[in-house]
């Protein structure tokens, strides 16, 4: 069975596991790092009266409550590049008012952004009196799942090359799928992708207005239209007047490590011979409309690879547990919020999120307020689905 989505972070600090060392009067508060904005604790007295060791345990009890979901966001973060961490990290973390120093001394997940983001996050933490003085260890504990549906590209880190950045947002590595790869691109104003050959197939979503250039010629693209570029087309998309973003999905898919390093995995176009594959560009304008909006099907574009649609579902609607039997269904959110279930887990999506459903997968979705999506298929199904 397919356990999806992110995968719980165990706080495992049982009260019984958190070491806890030093002496009962709280040492001099530690410099505050620069740029970091951490609530002021209220000066101690010198003849206060030390902490129990019940008050000590019940303040880590109540900080391994309230870091819970927070270290879950670590490794959320982290599982955008890559969703197999799974392992230990134990902090010591020397607790003074103002603001804690942390470190890691055990980890085996071995992953730097995650232990990176759990040293910030305890640092930052503003920890109960009764702990002030303490050095204290927590260990969490983390378990991959066998691929994740769900991806807040809030959270997606960006990589460039000159004018132009990348985002790879689904992929092999962080949803154990080679179906198909999504990245969103930036062209900052008077950049160019330049002329490049695609090797896969390619579907454009412009989130703004630009330009693209083919061996057809120069056409002007607007927020909203969509372009197909197959398999060994030539295209070029520039930012002539403002910044310019774009989602696009490729097929197949696969571990997108140039991406990742800041360029599309997109040779320079040289010339050759064979016949010319220009980009097809569906505009917006004029797109039909309704719940599923199909903008590139077997009517619109000569491929079987993908096809996509704008997906609308109003506020209180639902997408009833539906099945695609021989397609991978991916979801770009344009707006909205909602529930998606994937083989009977609840996952939360908003308008930042990104799906990837494999085939044979039982799905739903509730929209809490009017989700409206990109939605691709790969390949394209025979008839449109919901």
């Amino acid at each position: 069975m397919r356990r999806v989505a992110v995968a719980r972070a165990a706080v495992v600090a049982v009260l019984g596991a958190a070491g806890i060392t030093g002496c009962g009067r709280p040492r001099d508060p530690a410099p505050p790092s620069g740029g970091d904005t951490v609530a002021p604790a209220p000066p101690i007295a010198a003849d206060a009266a030390e902490a129990s060791q019940e008050e000590r345990l019940a303040a880590i009890q109540k900080a391994m409550n309230e870091l819970d979901k927070a270290a879950q966001q670590c490794w959320a973060a982290a599982a955008t590049e890559r969703f197999d961490i799974e392992g230990e990290i134990t902090l010591l973390i020397d607790i003074a008012p103002g603001r804690a120093r942390a470190s890691v001394v055990h980890d085996t997940a071995r992953n730097t952004r995650l232990s990176a983001c759990l040293v910030q996050l305890m640092a930052a933490y503003r920890w109960a009196p009764p702990l002030y003085g303490q050095a204290i260890q927590l260990p969490f504990r983390f378990r991959a799942p066998d691929g994740q549906n769900t991806i807040d590209r809030a959270l997606v880190a960006w990589n460039g090359q000159g004018n132009v950045s990348v985002a790879v947002l689904l992929d092999e590595n962080n949803t154990g799928s080679d179906a198909a790869s999504m990245f969103e691109l930036a062209i900052a104003a008077g950049g160019t992708t330049g002329l490049r050959s695609a090797g896969r197939a390619e579907l454009w979503y412009f989130l703004g207005a630009g330009q693209v250039v083919s061996p057809m010629g120069r056409r002007a693209v607007a927020a909203g239209d969509m372009m197909f570029v197959p398999r060994g087309g030539v295209r070029e998309v520039a930012a002539p007047v403002a910044d310019l973003h774009a989602m696009i999905a490729v097929v197949p898919g696969g571990r997108e490590g140039s991406a990742r390093g800041g360029a599309l995995p997109t040779p320079e176009a040289t010339s050759a011979t064979g016949p010319i594959k220009p980009p097809l560009i569906l505009p917006a304008a004029g797109a039909p409309a309704g719940a599923t909006a199909v903008r590139a099907d077997a009517a619109a574009i000569p491929d079987r690879t993908l096809s996509a649609a704008i997906l609308t579902v109003p506020a209180g609607g639902a997408l009833a547990e539906h099945v695609h039997a021989g397609e991978t269904e991916l979801l770009y959110l344009l707006a909205g919020s909602g529930t998606l279930t994937v083989s009977g887990v609840d996952l939360p999506v908003t308008s930042t999120s990104v799906v990837q459903i494999p085939k044979n997968t039982r799905h739903a979705l509730v929209a809490t307020s009017e989700v409206r999506a990109v939605q691709i298929f790969t390949p394209a199904p025979a008839k449109a689905h919901p």
